[in-house]
């Protein structure tokens, strides 16, 4: 909820929780621009894949309405559905979020239910057209194609960690901690490497711009005196 206040004020887009609980840590292995490897319909596109394994919470990663569920999907059965078992939470701006691939009568809430940002909605699992256990989540919107029937399309999901919330967007191999109890760092991947000295803008008071003018002017004219002598140095025979 203050993620979502704090995007609303700063006139940002909508920011979303982690689905997994405080303290964990998972992976992304799917997302829209890495490797794909199942996310070829338009309300798959920017879909993520989360490497966790089975029984772990799903939470809500923002406040809705349920719309849909399913559960009964066991683990022995062909997969009916791509998703398999279930979360479809609605949301008030019309977008849909589905948490997909959940375990077999895990799913705690039901249709019609309100839910809020955190809140349990069930297990992850492997269940649809999953080879291991993990969880997809996406957000959708219906918009009319160009033959002006509705379609389901999938949107870019920006998520954030700690307080106040840093915004991120999904990268493959990004492993992230649910952190939303304190300041955090912004999440990267092992390729990403923090600047070994953060680099911050000094701030000149009035009395001091004087001097510091001063400075940069004798700096410049050393860096030219140096050029002349060099110069003229480099044409000696």
């Amino acid at each position: 909820m203050a993620g979502l206040l704090w995007a609303a004020i700063a006139g940002a887009e909508v920011l979303y929780r982690l689905p997994w609980p405080e303290g964990l840590s998972y992976m992304f292995t799917q997302v829209p621009d890495g490797r794909i490897t199942s996310h070829f319909t338009k309300a798959r596109l920017n879909a993520v894949d989360i490497g966790m394994p089975a029984g772990v919470s799903v939470l809500s990663a923002r406040a809705g309405v349920v719309e849909a569920v399913e559960a009964e999907q066991a683990p022995d059965e062909e997969p009916a559905t791509y998703e398999g078992n279930f979360v479809r939470v609605r949301h008030d701006d019309g977008t849909a979020a589905v948490y997909a691939h959940l375990q077999y009568h895990s799913v705690a809430v039901t249709p019609g239910e309100s839910v809020r940002a955190g809140q349990m909605l069930a297990r992850s699992g492997a269940s649809g057209d999953a080879a291991r256990p993990h969880l997809h989540f996406a957000v959708t919107r219906i918009e009319r194609n160009s033959a002006g029937w509705p379609e389901e399309i999938s949107l870019p999901v920006t998520f954030y960690v700690g307080v106040p919330p840093v915004a991120f967007a999904p990268r493959a191999a990004l492993t992230v901690k649910a952190n939303y109890s304190s300041a955090a760092d912004a999440p990267r991947t092992p390729r990403e490497t923090a600047p070994m000295v953060p680099w911050k803008r000094t701030e000149l008071r009035p009395e001091e711009e004087p001097r510091a003018w001063l400075q940069l002017a004798l700096w410049f004219a050393a860096g030219l005196a140096g050029v002349a002598w060099f110069w003229g140095f480099a044409r000696k025979p």
